[in-house]
């Protein structure tokens, strides 16, 4: 399937699709706490590029391979600068892209749409955030070069210098209760 069909293409029902290499591929529904996590991160981003029109913040954002012509990804959120363009189906030119991890796409996100996020030139950071307990993992390109930072603390802050602000790890966190770690399995 090309960009193009994909785009008219209509399954039917609410379920959400990815392009993958021209395949589509139905995405999970979502938990409830990746649901909270994304409010939180929405309402911040949005609250710290008011000051920037007409950056803004958006969610479930269309992602475009920058290899391929045939993979159409869906980012939890992403950030962009452009002005917003109703018949775009795409997020154009997105500074900062925000996954939200789950069992059943972390290896989605990390092996496959990380290594094309890194490629898109307009990029400077991808957060990676973990429903399931308190971890961030942020990648910064610094010239031709990524940094990661690992952010395992409640009490701890994301610098996003992509968008000059600052995210409290606890604000991410918001209202998600965490399940108690399994006890009876050795480490």
């Amino acid at each position: 399937m090309t960009l193009a069909e994909f785009f008219d293409w209509d399954p039917g029902g609410d379920q959400r699709y990815e392009l993958i290499e021209g395949v589509p591929y139905a995405m999970t529904y979502p938990k409830r706490s990746h649901g909270i996590i994304a409010a939180n991160l929405v309402r911040r981003i949005a609250e710290a590029l008011d000051a920037r029109p007409p950056c803004h913040v958006v969610s479930e954002a269309g992602i475009l391979s920058p290899t391929r012509n045939d993979t159409y990804y869906q980012a939890d959120l992403a950030v962009t600068c452009q002005p917003h363009q109703a018949d775009r189906p795409e997020t154009p030119e997105p500074l900062l892209i925000v996954e939200v991890l789950s069992p059943s796409t972390e290896n989605h996100d990390r092996k496959l749409k990380l290594a094309d996020y890194r490629k898109i030139p307009s990029v400077r950071e991808i957060l990676f955030v973990d429903q399931e307990r308190p971890y961030c993992e942020l990648h910064r390109r610094l010239g031709d070069r990524w940094l990661v930072d690992l952010i395992l603390d409640l009490e701890a802050r994301i610098e996003l210098e992509s968008l000059g602000a600052e995210l409290s790890v606890a604000w991410i966190y918001a209202n998600v209760t965490f399940a108690e770690p399994d006890q009876s399995t050795p480490l």
